[in-house]
């Protein structure tokens, strides 16, 4: 009888090579290649939220010296809650994050020429912010651009031949998304969007009701709750990020190149199933 499987991605870090800026806010300095995630993780009291908007242009024309998060409430933009180091509500991070006086437009549009200058032919965009939560404070304006690494839409297409089902699960928004999975045959069904770290735990327990096995694929530390629930986990370091020991003992396989993904897969799903014959 064939075993159902599915492989869940993370996508920025993992599917997508990202080049990510901060600005920090108080010193007026840009910080390249910047791993948003883990100065969440080592700073208690901090959450990094997510901007809902999809293009780096909806700033275009606007006074540099605006105060950004009373643009963002003029302008009913949305937020995501993508992680946080403490147990702090969404409502209260949500809150802490418009209370914020200190962060300019100009801030925002640093950290977006910073990314223009250094990544061409842009695929994907985020933007959001580091949050000090207790003291209502952005601390970093972020801003990231991405593309497809190379060979990740044969590997996608070889596991779906092989008849895998390929879901993405990720803090980043819809619309980026969206474009990824269509660029890479992935039903929208399986594309899961705007998702905090106990969301891919989730998603990926969820599966595992469905399947047989569940592979979970990621590059972060916004990864290890999930990784830590499949039944295989794959961590990828083709970005290359700082990255805790932990992480690492959370991993079943480590690759350096996405391609390498589909023989960990088959290696370590032979070796599952040699242990339970």
């Amino acid at each position: 009888m064939t075993m159902k499987t599915a492989v869940v991605f993370d996508s920025a870090g993992t599917l997508l090579k990202v080049y990510r800026v901060a600005k920090d806010v108080r010193k007026g300095i840009i910080l390249e290649n910047v791993a948003s995630t883990n100065i969440v993780a080592l700073k208690r009291g901090c959450a990094l939220v997510a901007l809902k908007v999809d293009t780096f242009e909806f700033l275009d024309g606007m006074s540099p010296g605006t105060s950004l998060t009373s643009y963002i409430k003029q302008a009913g933009i949305g937020l995501d809650v993508i992680c946080r180091s403490s147990r702090c509500s969404t409502e209260r991070i949500e809150t802490a994050t418009l209370g914020d006086t200190l962060a300019t437009i100009g801030d925002m549009q640093d950290a977006i020429a910073a990314v223009k200058l250094k990544c061409k032919d842009i695929y994907y965009v985020n933007m959001g912010f580091i949050v000090d939560v207790p003291r209502a404070t952005i601390l970093y304006v972020l801003a990231t651009g991405g593309r497809i690494f190379s060979g990740v839409k044969p590997m996608i297409d070889r596991l779906r031949t092989s008849d895998a089902d390929v879901y993405i699960a990720s803090g980043d928004n819809r619309r980026s998304l969206s474009t990824l999975a269509a660029e890479l045959g992935i039903p929208e069904s399986q594309v899961f969007d705007a998702l905090q770290p106990a969301g891919k735990r989730d998603l990926v327990l969820s599966l595992k009701r469905r399947y047989d096995r569940v592979v979970m694929v990621g590059d972060g530390i916004n990864d290890r709750l999930a990784l830590e629930a499949a039944d295989v986990a794959i961590l990828t370091v083709q970005q290359e990020d700082p990255r805790p020991p932990a992480l690492y003992d959370s991993a079943d396989a480590v690759v350096y190149d996405i391609r390498d993904v589909e023989g960990a897969i088959k290696k370590s799903l032979h070796s599952m199933d040699c242990t339970n014959s």
